[in-house]
Protein backbone atom coordinates (compact mmCIF):
# COMPACT_ATOMS: atom_id res chain seq x y z
CA UNK A 1 0.00 0.00 0.00
CA UNK A 2 2.49 2.18 0.60
CA UNK A 3 4.34 1.77 -2.80
CA UNK A 4 0.62 2.69 -4.23
CA UNK A 5 0.77 5.91 -2.73
CA UNK A 6 4.29 6.69 -3.77
CA UNK A 7 3.65 6.20 -6.89
CA UNK A 8 0.28 8.54 -6.65
CA UNK A 9 2.97 11.15 -4.84
CA UNK A 10 5.05 10.91 -7.71
CA UNK A 11 2.17 11.46 -10.26
CA UNK A 12 0.60 14.31 -8.24
CA UNK A 13 4.38 16.28 -8.49
CA UNK A 14 4.33 15.62 -12.46
CA UNK A 15 0.83 17.60 -12.58
CA UNK A 16 2.75 20.51 -10.93
CA UNK A 17 5.84 20.27 -12.75
CA UNK A 18 5.63 23.25 -15.24
CA UNK A 19 8.22 21.50 -17.58
CA UNK A 20 6.40 18.22 -18.43
CA UNK A 21 4.19 18.28 -21.69
CA UNK A 22 0.82 16.80 -21.05
CA UNK A 23 -2.17 16.28 -22.94
CA UNK A 24 -5.68 16.05 -20.83
CA UNK A 25 -8.71 14.15 -21.54
CA UNK A 26 -11.98 14.16 -19.93
CA UNK A 27 -14.36 11.39 -20.47
CA UNK A 28 -17.07 9.06 -19.49
CA UNK A 29 -17.83 5.05 -20.02
CA UNK A 30 -19.88 1.98 -19.09
CA UNK A 31 -17.63 -0.38 -16.67
CA UNK A 32 -19.68 -3.58 -15.50
CA UNK A 33 -18.16 -5.00 -12.28
CA UNK A 34 -18.03 -8.49 -10.93
CA UNK A 35 -17.54 -9.22 -7.26
CA UNK A 36 -16.21 -12.90 -7.13
CA UNK A 37 -16.40 -15.13 -3.65
CA UNK A 38 -15.02 -18.66 -4.71
CA UNK A 39 -17.89 -20.25 -7.16
CA UNK A 40 -20.18 -17.33 -6.45
CA UNK A 41 -19.94 -13.93 -8.76
CA UNK A 42 -22.46 -11.25 -8.17
CA UNK A 43 -22.60 -8.80 -11.15
CA UNK A 44 -23.14 -5.28 -10.70
CA UNK A 45 -23.36 -2.32 -13.30
CA UNK A 46 -20.95 0.25 -13.56
CA UNK A 47 -20.54 3.87 -14.77
CA UNK A 48 -17.53 5.96 -14.64
CA UNK A 49 -16.20 9.54 -15.44
CA UNK A 50 -13.05 11.49 -14.81
CA UNK A 51 -9.57 13.18 -16.52
CA UNK A 52 -6.27 11.84 -17.07
CA UNK A 53 -3.07 13.63 -17.99
CA UNK A 54 -1.03 11.60 -20.50
CA UNK A 55 2.89 12.79 -19.68
CA UNK A 56 5.12 12.24 -22.54
CA UNK A 57 8.40 10.60 -21.78
CA UNK A 58 9.80 9.81 -24.94
CA UNK A 59 8.90 9.40 -28.51
CA UNK A 60 5.55 7.75 -28.60
CA UNK A 61 5.87 6.71 -25.26
CA UNK A 62 3.54 8.07 -22.25
CA UNK A 63 2.26 7.39 -18.55
CA UNK A 64 -1.23 8.52 -18.27
CA UNK A 65 -2.50 9.97 -14.41
CA UNK A 66 -5.84 11.30 -13.31
CA UNK A 67 -8.95 10.35 -11.24
CA UNK A 68 -12.29 9.08 -12.13
CA UNK A 69 -15.51 8.72 -10.18
CA UNK A 70 -17.06 5.29 -10.35
CA UNK A 71 -20.35 3.86 -9.39
CA UNK A 72 -21.63 0.06 -9.18
CA UNK A 73 -25.34 -0.49 -8.81
CA UNK A 74 -27.72 -3.69 -8.52
CA UNK A 75 -31.21 -3.96 -8.21
CA UNK A 76 -33.40 -7.27 -7.91
CA UNK A 77 -35.07 -9.74 -5.58
CA UNK A 78 -34.05 -10.18 -1.97
CA UNK A 79 -33.76 -13.13 0.63
CA UNK A 80 -34.91 -15.73 -1.57
CA UNK A 81 -37.19 -13.90 -3.95
CA UNK A 82 -39.34 -12.09 -1.11
CA UNK A 83 -39.00 -8.48 -1.77
CA UNK A 84 -36.28 -6.22 -3.26
CA UNK A 85 -32.77 -5.05 -3.17
CA UNK A 86 -31.02 -2.40 -4.39
CA UNK A 87 -27.12 -2.11 -4.05
CA UNK A 88 -25.13 0.67 -4.62
CA UNK A 89 -21.01 1.43 -4.25
CA UNK A 90 -19.38 4.66 -4.74
CA UNK A 91 -15.84 4.80 -5.85
CA UNK A 92 -12.73 7.10 -6.51
CA UNK A 93 -10.16 5.57 -8.58
CA UNK A 94 -6.51 7.13 -9.36
CA UNK A 95 -5.15 5.19 -12.61
CA UNK A 96 -1.57 4.90 -13.42
CA UNK A 97 -1.34 4.22 -17.49
CA UNK A 98 1.93 3.58 -19.32
CA UNK A 99 1.29 3.53 -23.03
CA UNK A 100 2.41 3.56 -26.43
CA UNK A 101 1.16 6.10 -29.62
CA UNK A 102 1.09 4.22 -32.96
CA UNK A 103 0.44 6.74 -35.48
CA UNK A 104 -1.61 5.34 -38.16
CA UNK A 105 -2.11 8.35 -40.02
CA UNK A 106 -1.90 12.44 -39.14
CA UNK A 107 -5.70 12.23 -37.55
CA UNK A 108 -5.54 8.31 -36.54
CA UNK A 109 -3.38 6.43 -33.48
CA UNK A 110 -4.00 3.72 -31.74
CA UNK A 111 -2.56 3.64 -28.18
CA UNK A 112 -1.87 0.10 -26.15
CA UNK A 113 -1.98 0.80 -22.01
CA UNK A 114 -1.53 -1.38 -19.70
CA UNK A 115 -0.85 -0.39 -15.66
CA UNK A 116 -1.95 -0.36 -12.12
CA UNK A 117 -5.38 1.73 -10.80
CA UNK A 118 -5.66 2.74 -7.17
CA UNK A 119 -9.60 2.88 -5.68
CA UNK A 120 -10.87 3.74 -2.69
CA UNK A 121 -14.91 3.26 -1.89
CA UNK A 122 -16.39 6.29 -0.79
CA UNK A 123 -19.83 4.52 -0.03
CA UNK A 124 -21.52 0.89 -0.20
CA UNK A 125 -24.94 0.17 1.17
CA UNK A 126 -27.65 -2.29 0.33
CA UNK A 127 -31.54 -1.38 0.61
CA UNK A 128 -34.12 -3.66 0.97
CA UNK A 129 -38.08 -3.80 1.06
CA UNK A 130 -40.20 -6.48 1.64
CA UNK A 131 -44.01 -5.11 1.99
CA UNK A 132 -43.72 -1.49 3.42
CA UNK A 133 -40.69 -2.04 5.39
CA UNK A 134 -37.11 -1.03 4.21
CA UNK A 135 -33.94 -1.57 6.10
CA UNK A 136 -30.04 -0.62 4.62
CA UNK A 137 -26.80 -2.08 5.28
CA UNK A 138 -23.60 -0.24 5.30
CA UNK A 139 -21.00 -2.12 3.89
CA UNK A 140 -18.12 -0.45 5.50
CA UNK A 141 -20.03 -0.15 8.71
CA UNK A 142 -18.62 -0.25 12.49
CA UNK A 143 -19.02 -4.28 12.45
CA UNK A 144 -17.82 -4.69 8.59
CA UNK A 145 -14.99 -7.18 6.95
CA UNK A 146 -15.11 -5.60 3.72
CA UNK A 147 -11.97 -3.26 2.80
CA UNK A 148 -12.42 0.66 1.02
CA UNK A 149 -9.16 0.36 -1.02
CA UNK A 150 -8.49 -2.14 -4.00
CA UNK A 151 -5.56 -2.35 -6.11
CA UNK A 152 -6.80 -3.30 -9.92
CA UNK A 153 -4.18 -4.14 -13.00
CA UNK A 154 -5.76 -2.46 -15.88
CA UNK A 155 -4.30 -3.41 -19.71
CA UNK A 156 -5.98 -1.94 -22.85
CA UNK A 157 -6.03 0.30 -25.93
CA UNK A 158 -7.04 3.49 -27.23
CA UNK A 159 -8.26 4.68 -30.50
CA UNK A 160 -8.04 8.31 -30.92
CA UNK A 161 -9.40 10.05 -34.40
CA UNK A 162 -8.30 14.04 -33.98
CA UNK A 163 -9.10 15.16 -30.60
CA UNK A 164 -12.38 11.80 -29.36
CA UNK A 165 -11.05 9.16 -28.25
CA UNK A 166 -12.54 5.71 -28.04
CA UNK A 167 -11.26 3.22 -25.24
CA UNK A 168 -11.62 -0.19 -23.78
CA UNK A 169 -9.94 -2.63 -21.35
CA UNK A 170 -10.43 -5.12 -18.42
CA UNK A 171 -9.29 -4.71 -14.69
CA UNK A 172 -8.58 -7.41 -12.47
CA UNK A 173 -8.75 -6.72 -8.70
CA UNK A 174 -5.71 -7.49 -6.90
CA UNK A 175 -6.57 -7.64 -3.17
CA UNK A 176 -8.91 -9.50 -0.81
CA UNK A 177 -12.16 -7.38 -0.29
CA UNK A 178 -12.87 -9.37 2.89
CA UNK A 179 -10.96 -9.64 5.64
CA UNK A 180 -12.22 -13.06 7.15
CA UNK A 181 -10.09 -15.77 7.15
CA UNK A 182 -11.80 -18.34 4.98
CA UNK A 183 -13.79 -15.82 2.72
CA UNK A 184 -12.27 -14.47 -0.51
CA UNK A 185 -14.02 -11.25 -2.27
CA UNK A 186 -12.21 -9.80 -5.35
CA UNK A 187 -13.12 -8.46 -8.69
CA UNK A 188 -12.80 -7.68 -11.89
CA UNK A 189 -14.31 -6.35 -15.52
CA UNK A 190 -14.29 -4.51 -18.46
CA UNK A 191 -14.72 -0.78 -19.41
CA UNK A 192 -15.42 0.72 -22.32
CA UNK A 193 -15.48 4.65 -22.24
CA UNK A 194 -15.69 8.03 -24.97
CA UNK A 195 -12.98 10.83 -24.36
CA UNK A 196 -12.00 14.18 -25.84
CA UNK A 197 -8.56 15.59 -25.89
CA UNK A 198 -8.23 19.53 -24.50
Amino acid sequence: MKKAFAIVALIAAMFVAGNVQAQTTIYAGYAPESFVSGNTSSNYQGFFAGFTKNFGLTKGIGVAAGAQFRMNTKSGDAFFGFGTGKSTQALIDVPILFNYGIDINRDLSITPFVGPMVSLALAGNTKTSIGNSTTTSNWYGDNSRLNRFNLYAVFGADVKFSQFNLFGGYRLGLLDLNSSDNITLKTNGFFIGLGYTL
